[in-house]
């Protein structure tokens, strides 16, 4: 089930990236006023559009991929914890999509914007979501290991 997980995740973050690319590039559809705004951008930083870019950035993307990929492997699957998986699966998923994208067509596309904070994507938000999934499960299970 989740190589379909996985695979759904990815053709969703790279169709909401196309249609609003192909669709809305030069329009902006205000949501909540100026404070929550959907508008196309091509970020060709890092998170947050950090500086980093060139074969430095696809190379850390990839890395960062690998890496991650590795330690769930070699750390977490004996764990056989349903929800470490499904964190690792939006984690990994919508990176991929990201790192595709970023690998291949030199930026990301992105789409969300919050006034005051950052323009980001679905693969920001589930990135975010199963990073803080890992969290709360490390915190307790590091919490019930020590009781």
């Amino acid at each position: 089930m989740f190589p379909f997980v996985f695979i759904f995740f990815i053709l969703v973050d790279q169709v909401s990236k196309y249609i609003f690319e192909h669709f809305f590039a030069t329009s902006k559809i205000h949501i909540l006023g100026d404070f929550l705004v959907l508008s196309f951008v091509k970020n060709t930083g890092i998170a947050f559009s950090f500086p980093i870019e060139g074969i430095v950035l696809k190379v850390l993307t990839i890395a960062l991929i690998i890496g991650i990929v590795l330690y769930y492997f070699r750390y977490e699957t004996y764990k056989n914890l349903l929800l470490t998986k499904w964190a690792y699966i939006l984690i990994l998923s919508w990176a991929v999509s990201n790192g595709l994208e970023r690998v291949f067509v030199g930026s990301v596309t992105d789409f969300i914007g919050v006034k005051y904070f950052a323009i980001f994507n679905f693969a920001d938000i589930f990135i975010s979501i199963g990073a803080f999934l890992l969290f709360v499960i490390y915190f307790k299970y590091e919490r019930a290991n020590r009781d």
